[in-house]
């Protein structure tokens, strides 16, 4: 089956051509748009992409990320210092890793920190036991020298606070 506007011998004459400029690139597509479409080969077809191709400009962000990677090829500085950066970021991230697996698995520190600090609150809790009984013994040989009638005044009896 033959198309009727297309001259499957590849003879193009301006009956069979939908347009004679080029408007997507290539005349083959345009008769192949043409052959899908199923539309009559006329001029209208070819202004209408025109017009669309034209309006379609691109994006200021797809312009200005179009800027940005071009000035980011490998072997400039600013892909270099990303580079680096991002290295530097996942070496960092690495380092955290180990030094956060070592603390969990292999660090004995902290047991003797506690066993440090239970020996120091016995320590603690024998020498206030030491003063405490030093205090007391110190209190009872005051108390077995202390003389309440030296404490009234003379002639006077002796007030019942001073009484031990």
């Amino acid at each position: 089956q033959t198309f009727p506007y297309y001259d499957l011998s590849n003879n193009f004459s301006n009956n069979n051509m939908p347009c004679t400029n080029d408007c997507f690139g290539s005349k083959h597509r345009n008769i192949a748009v043409e052959i899908v479409l199923g539309l009559p080969p006329n001029q209208q077809v070819c202004t209408m992409a025109q017009q669309i191709e034209a309006s379609a400009k691109p994006s200021i962000f797809a312009r200005a990320s179009t800027f940005a990677l071009s000035k980011v090829k490998v072997g400039t500085p600013l892909y270099s210092l990303a580079y680096g950066a991002a290295a530097g970021v996942i070496l960092s991230g690495l380092v955290y890793a180990g030094r956060t697996l070592s603390v969990f698995c292999f660090d004995h520190e902290y047991y003797k920190l506690q066993s440090r600090k239970r020996f120091y609150e016995k320590q603690l809790l024998f020498t206030r036991e030491q003063e405490e009984t030093a205090q007391a013994h110190q209190l009872a040989s005051l108390s077995s020298e202390y003389d309440p009638v030296a404490t009234r005044l003379p002639f006077k009896p002796l007030d019942a606070k001073y009484r031990f």
